[in-house]
């Protein structure tokens, strides 16, 4: 369909971005017929393309314009004043199209705080069931089970017949086998299944591949290919959207009658009969909101785009994971993602393998990771009250940033942390080295640069304090939003994260992965020439060395955050964006706080349920009803 047919129609549910998210919402409305959908997706269709498909080859796919937004942040005064390049979707499927495949699970008091932030029916067993909706697990056959060590799975609490694809997938590799029996001689215990709300240990974690055709699993693939034929199913892409027209005649809230959009620099608008569902992610889904109008006066009038409805927390409260990268040299016996990338006739027999044969190394995308704990991180002798410390970090930044914190997050954050079912930090354990110094460029960042065999001890945070901003600097849809996630500018964030790194480098000591280890002639582990560092000792180091060797985990939250309006919210417990009478967000943006692990699982669940939200209100006739408190 051209542009112009496709906005020579209208349509009752018009969806902004054709990611995660909104595949999903597109998906599901449009199982009843007498519902018509449309779908704006700034980037094309990838479908079919071997580069997404490959599970192991999301890597080729960051900073290419074909599949990447490739934002920019502004520089990081946390992270010793570097850009920090994230790798977005911009592609049929979204983020979910290029991530790392990696599958987690956010635990109950995650969720569960987000009902005491004021959203009933969004804790953790309200979610439960939309998780098991969107999932087919495919269990591993007894052999790799045993080598992976995944009997912490319990298949009880699994999907078994939704679309999106989890497996182990590829050839069990040496650090498959090494990594869970490394954790276990470091003391932790055998972990438990994710879903039943805490995921402390070390383990290899699943990932969304599907086993039949060795592919990823993706919301394109997954939701929109099997839909595409319905009638009632309209897609449009490379269709950036501009604004939303918003209809504000004085009194009630602003309705939105459709969304305007460019193709090939013509602009288009499309008529929206019922609802706009803004699912652009957690950078573009404020950016449209602005560009509508809607949001903070101060920033608007700024960029130049008039005010339709004073909503000053659009935009606020971004939420991203930080990643520390230690890199260790590995012995040569011990292949890493070096040894393909340095040798182009490998490299080639690799891309062979899997084209032909959907075979070898860019199979099995990456699952060695695990959660600890504060108790697990704390030393006793370094903090032998963690209440009184956490207390007193977040005394001191509330003196300095009065106001700072509305929805009272932090003390929710605080007493998770003093929970030892709830993880302070992720870690993840990748066959391959990183190159910390192009934290701008994700497409540099991994393999290693340098001569070897290399691995990645991560350090990840799970629920950071340091909240950021993204917000138009222009009225041009073309013109990237200023993205400043303030990485580290809450001081609990780089004290937990320092000793996070001195805990996970103490794996390093640890059998089996000790002896897979190179050593220098004091028989430490050797980090890379280029981290221009040793290995740290003291907290401070750790805290010098978290600065100079942390970069995005590509988990952005909470700009369009479901939280009261007058706590700062943009949308309610419903996600209608406040202030309007038909337009919602559903996608990471409106996470209210952030959650542990790799969050693709999560977007999917919130899809699945704002998608019954949306059914039940069309089914009682109330939707793009009226105004709310």
């Amino acid at each position: 369909m051209s542009a112009k047919d496709f906005a020579s129609k209208s349509y009752d549910y018009v969806v902004c971005g054709g990611g995660t998210a909104g595949l999903v919402i597109a998906a599901r409305l449009t199982e009843d017929p007498n519902i018509t959908v449309a779908i704006l997706e700034a980037g094309g269709n990838g479908l079919d393309d071997i580069m997404i498909d490959g599970p192991n080859l999301f890597t080729q796919l960051w900073d290419k314009p074909q599949y990447d937004w490739s934002f920019k942040t502004v520089p990081q005064e946390g992270t010793v004043g570097k850009v920090h390049g994230w790798a977005r979707g911009k592609v049929l499927g979204g983020s979910s199209a290029i991530n790392y495949n990696m599958f987690s699970m956010a635990s109950r008091q995650d969720l569960d705080n987000w009902v005491e932030l004021g959203n009933k029916g969004w804790g953790f067993d309200d979610l439960a069931p939309y998780y098991r909706k969107f999932e087919t697990y495919h269990p591993s056959e007894e052999t790799v089970a045993e080598k992976i060590n995944d009997k912490y799975l319990d298949k009880s609490l699994r999907g078994t017949s939704g679309p999106i694809h989890v497996c182990f997938s590829g050839d069990v590799t040496w650090l498959q086998e090494t990594w869970p029996k490394t954790a276990l001689n470091a003391g932790y215990e055998e972990s438990s299944d994710p879903r039943t709300g805490s995921a402390i240990g070390g383990f290899n974690q699943l990932t969304t591949v599907d086993p039949k055709h060795n592919r990823r699993s993706y919301a394109a693939r997954d939701y929109y290919e099997p839909n595409a034929g319905r009638p009632n199913l309209s897609l449009l892409t490379h269709a950036l959207v501009s604004k939303i027209e918003l209809e504000n005649t004085g009194g009630g809230d602003a309705r939105a009658s459709g969304v305007q959009f460019i193709v090939d620099g013509d602009k288009y608008t499309v008529k929206a009969n019922k609802e706009v569902i803004v699912c652009g992610g957690s950078v573009n889904s404020p950016q449209i909101l602005e560009l509508s109008g809607i949001g903070s006066p101060a920033i608007l009038e700024k960029a130049g785009v008039d005010v339709v409805v004073d909503l000053p927390g659009v935009g606020e409260n971004l939420n991203d994971h930080t990643a520390t990268g230690i890199s260790l040299g590995v012995k040569d016996e011990y292949p890493t993602a070096e040894a393909l990338a340095r040798n182009p006739e490998v490299m080639q027999q690799a891309l062979e393998a899997y084209i032909k044969h959907k075979a070898g190394p860019f199979v099995g995308a990456p699952t060695t990771t695990g959660f600890t704990s504060l108790e697990k991180v704390a030393q006793p002798s370094d903090l032998p009250n963690l209440s009184s410390h956490l207390e007193s970090l977040l005394s001191s930044h509330s003196k300095a940033h009065p106001n700072s914190d509305p929805a009272g997050r932090d003390a929710l954050l605080a007493r998770q942390l003093l929970n030892p079912k709830e993880a302070v930090a992720q870690i993840v354990n990748l066959p391959t080295g990183a190159n910390m110094q192009h934290s701008d460029t994700p497409s540099k960042l991994l393999p290693s640069e340098e001569d070897g065999m290399w691995i990645v001890l991560g350090a990840c945070s799970t629920r950071s304090f340091s909240r950021g901003s993204v917000h138009i600097a222009s009225s041009s849809p073309t013109t990237h939003p200023r993205i400043d996630p303030a990485y580290f500018s809450h001081p609990l964030d780089l004290d937990l994260m320092a000793r996070t790194t001195l805990h996970v480098l103490s794996f390093t000591e640890v059998e089996p992965l000790k002896s897979v280890l190179r050593r220098d002639t004091h028989g430490a582990p050797v980090l890379p020439k280029s981290a221009n560092a040793t290995i740290p000792k003291t907290l401070e180091e750790a805290k010098a060395f978290v600065q100079a060797n942390t970069v995005t985990e590509y988990h952005p939250v909470g700009t369009c955050a479901m939280v009261p309006r007058e706590k700062g919210g943009v949308v309610d417990s419903a996600l209608r964006v406040y202030g309007t009478a038909n337009v919602r967000v559903v996608d990471a943006s409106v996470f209210p706080l952030h959650v542990q692990g790799n969050i693709v699982s999560l977007v999917y669940a919130v899809a699945e349920k704002a998608a019954d939200i949306i059914k039940a209100e069309q089914s009682s006739g109330a939707n793009g009803v009226g105004g709310r408190q």
